[in-house]
């Protein structure tokens, strides 16, 4: 790897636990433990940016980071970045009221994630609704306004637990199975992406429930 002349500009997402947050001495999370190591094998020097789900790809398209650290590879996301290897297997599940019922006539999902799509494919018969984040799709739930919520099954649970602690079920299942990996705008430094992807190792999550409470307390930094 040649020497870098700057610092990488790596842009993370704020509110992404387990695999991603600002946490009190700067950026956390599984995702970017695998990324710390793998940047410190390459003599790589970054600065660390936290960015809303909402901002993420803005600022990688606009020049204001130089990689995202873990997006959610899709196939319209694919037409428009360029993605490194995957490091983190994960998935988008339905969250439902404990007391509530087991319906998905009306689902909601955060505008800017990967969900959208794949949650009008996986429930045709139901009205799919994006909103303003993983808060407010929760919220809706919560307040009687929609039956679910489609969300990644590991940050969901860590937020509905954070935010409605004991309202809603943990997922038994995904309903799309989802990798996480860097992410480049359409120009960029081929050869740095390259040397990562040659050092990062895939992180699966196969199992789900009681698993979740040991993936959002890992914070191995």
């Amino acid at each position: 790897m040649h020497e870098q002349e700057h610092r990488v500009r790596v842009g993370y997402q704020e509110d992404f636990s387990p695999f991603a947050a600002l946490g009190a001495s700067g950026p956390e999370g599984l995702a970017v433990e695998i990324l710390f190591s793998a940047f410190e094998q390459l003599g790589v020097k970054t600065v660390w940016t936290p960015l809303s789900l909402e901002q993420q790809i803005p600022a990688l398209l606009q020049n204001s980071v130089d990689v995202l650290a873990c997006l959610g590879v899709t196939e319209e996301r694919k037409s428009r970045l360029v993605f490194g290897e995957p490091i983190i297997l994960t998935g988008g599940a339905l969250f439902r009221l404990i007391e509530g019922p087991d319906t998905d006539d009306s689902i909601v999902t955060p505008a800017g994630g990967p969900l959208v799509v794949a949650a009008r494919e996986s429930f045709p018969n139901s009205s799919v609704v994006a909103v303003d984040g993983y808060p407010e799709a929760l919220r809706l739930v919560s307040q009687g306004h929609a039956d679910a919520a489609a969300l990644n099954v590991h940050v969901g649970h860590h937020i509905a637990e954070r935010e409605f602690p004991q309202e809603f079920g943990h997922p038994d299942s995904v309903f799309k199975e989802i990798f996480l990996a860097p992410a480049w705008p359409p120009k960029h430094d081929n050869d740095f992406r390259e040397a990562l992807n040659d050092v990062v190792t895939v992180e699966g999550f196969s199992k789900f429930g009681t698993q979740l409470g040991t993936a959002q307390g890992d914070d191995k930094r």
